[in-house]
C-alpha cells in the first residue's frame, strides 16, 4: 500500500530516522502512532532507523522509481551501512550467510543502544536552516568516535533524546533545535580537548569511510587501532564485535 502523502526527498547525510520525521510532519497525522501504522502497518520501534538499515524492507511502500529514491539509495546514502561495511571487509574474507548474519548483528548491537543519544553539529544545523529552511539529523555525528565536525572544527553536541525515547516518537530536528528549552551537552570535552588532533583525524577518517568504504580498508584498521588507544573508554567496546 502506497503512502497517502509523498515521501520527502532526502538531504545529504540525512539519517533514515530524520527522513521519517519529515514524513511525519508532512503527513499532518494527529499522533506518532498513526504515522507508524502508515509506514510499517503496525506499531514498530524507530530506534533502528537512526543508523541501521533494518526497516528498509518496508521502503517499497514509501517510494517508487519516479521519485528517484530506491531502497538501495536509502541503504547506501542514509544509513551507516557503508561505514560498517569497511570493518566487515577488514575483519572477514568469508562470504557465507553466517558471516553476513554476524556482520548485521554486530552492526545492530553497535547502532541500536537504548542509552545512546542523538547528536549533531550546531553549525551544520545553522547552515541547514540558512540554505534549506530546515534542520535535520545527520548520520556522521551518530557514529561512535566522530567527536569533532571536520567542516566547522566544532565539538559534536549530544542532545537529551535517547534511542529509547525515539522508539515510538518522532523528534524532527527543526522542531527540537528551535525549542527554547532545548538543552545539549559536549560529552567528554576534557578528553576531546586533550586529544584534539587525534579525534579530528578520526572524524576525517570516518567521513572518508562513510563515502568511500570500498577503498577504505586500511582506514578501517586505523580507526580500529585508534579506538583501542587511551582516548575515550566509552568508544572501545563497540569495535570488539567486528
Amino acid at each position: 500500500m502506497k503512502l497517502p502523502v509523498s515521501f520527502p526527498a532526502p538531504h545529504p547525510d540525512e539519517t533514515l530516522y530524520s527522513l521519517l520525521c519529515s514524513y511525519h510532519v508532512r503527513s499532518c497525522n494527529q499522533s506518532d502512532g498513526a504515522t507508524l501504522h502508515q509506514l510499517f502497518d503496525k506499531k514498530r520501534s524507530l530506534h533502528t532507523t537512526v543508523l541501521s538499515p533494518f526497516p528498509l524492507r518496508f521502503a517499497s511502500q514509501w517510494t517508487d522509481s519516479f521519485h528517484g529514491i530506491s531502497r538501495e539509495s536509502l541503504l547506501l546514502d542514509h544509513t551507516a551501512f557503508p561505514f560498517y561495511r569497511a570493518f566487515y571487509s577488514c575483519s572477514s574474507n568469508s562470504r557465507s550467510s553466517y558471516a553476513a548474519d554476524r556482520f548485521f548483528m554486530a552492526m545492530y548491537n553497535n547502532c541500536c543502544t537504548p542509552s545512546k543519544k542523538i547528536r549533531y553539529c550546531p553549525k551544520c544545523a545553522q547552515a541547514q536552516r540558512e540554505h534549506l529552511g530546515v534542520s535535520y539529523w545527520q548520520i556522521l555525528p551518530q557514529i561512535n568516535g566522530f567527536e569533532i565536525c571536520p567542516i566547522h572544527l566544532d565539538p559534536i553536541r549530544e542532545t537529551h533524546i535517547t534511542h529509547w525515547d525515539i522508539r515510538y516518537n518522532f523528534y524532527p530536528a527543526s522542531n527540537e533545535l528551535a525549542n527554547p528549552t532545548f538543552c545539549d551537552d559536549i560529552p567528554h570535552l576534557e578528553w576531546i580537548e586533550q586529544y584534539w588532533n587525534d579525534f579530528l583525524q578520526m572524524a576525517l577518517d570516518i567521513s572518508y569511510l562513510f563515502r568511500f568504504s570500498y577503498y577504505g580498508f586500511h582506514l578501517g584498521l586505523r580507526i580500529r587501532k585508534a579506538l583501542q588507544l587511551d582516548l575515550l573508554p566509552v568508544h572501545r567496546n563497540w569495535i570488539r564485535t567486528f
